[in-house]
């Protein structure tokens, strides 16, 4: 009897191995094929700003600051002038009017990730309170996932103009449809004045996304307007053209991720 429970133990033994070993496999096919990753947001902030607004030099003086102490991969600083002041454009007054619509309006007017969260005018007189209460709001959008990760990378274009095209793709990594979405993109100067670190001077036209199930991608290309000087122009120094993609819901106004274009 002691030999027949042994061999039956042991054969026992044997089947929940198996079984096991073959969940493990499964878990493991499962994970290999999931559309699903970890990929880091990158935070698009857009200040909008007048020159002559008393209140504005401290909020571009504390958003610099953290652009250069964060890095493009984290966070993406752009700078977009309203209402005739020398630097603004038909297309930044008109994605502000789409922002904010009837509601109140006035400079500095800060919108991270899109409509995920504005900050209007100052939070206190002091320099270091607007520093924390944007490093703060920064560091919280750092902190939820992205359903998207973009890849792009800018070429020269053909002819001598316009003088660069930019391709990239989408894709959904989260494990749900993605729906409502639009890709678009920014092209920016840079001035050696406080307010004009990133100035938007071109707002490509969104590219609507149809509806994205995981693992799914969109290609996109986008060529900017904005033009970089002749080199015969140019002076020494080369000219700093920004470049941003990213993703919006055109519904929530959202800004599910960008990318900075090197």
């Amino acid at each position: 009897m002691k030999k027949k429970t042994v061999k039956f133990i042991f054969f026992i033994f044997i089947i929940i191995s198996v079984f096991v070993s073959n969940i493990l496999n499964l878990q493991l096919f499962a994970q290999d094929n999931d559309s699903t990753k970890t990929v880091s947001r990158t935070v698009l902030v857009e200040l909008f700003v007048q020159e002559g607004c008393l209140t504005c030099p401290t909020a571009e003086f504390c958003l610099e600051d953290l652009a250069w102490e964060y890095g493009t991969s984290k966070f993406i600083l752009v700078q977009e002038h309203l209402w005739g002041d020398g630097y603004d454009t038909a297309e930044t007054n008109a994605r502000y009017n789409w922002y904010v619509g009837d509601g109140k309006k006035g400079t500095p007017d800060l919108f991270i990730d899109g409509l995920t969260k504005r900050l209007q005018g100052l939070s206190c007189d002091c320099v270091e309170g607007n520093y924390e209460c944007y490093k703060d709001a920064i560091d919280e959008a750092l902190a939820r996932p992205s359903l998207l990760e973009i890849s792009a990378s800018k070429s020269p274009y053909p002819d001598p103009l316009p003088n660069i095209i930019i391709e990239g793709i989408v894709k959904n990594i989260s494990g749900i449809p993605l729906k409502d979405l639009a890709i678009c993109g920014m092209a920016g100067r840079e001035g050696d004045e406080s307010g004009l670190y990133n100035y938007i001077q071109d707002i490509f036209p969104f590219k609507n996304i149809p509806t994205l199930l995981p693992g799914e991608t969109f290609n996109f290309k986008f060529i900017p307007e904005i033009l970089l000087t002749p080199e015969s122009e140019a002076d020494e120094e080369e000219e700093v053209l920004h470049l941003v993609v990213f993703v919006q819901n055109t519904v929530t106004k959202e800004v599910l991720q960008a990318i900075y274009i090197e």
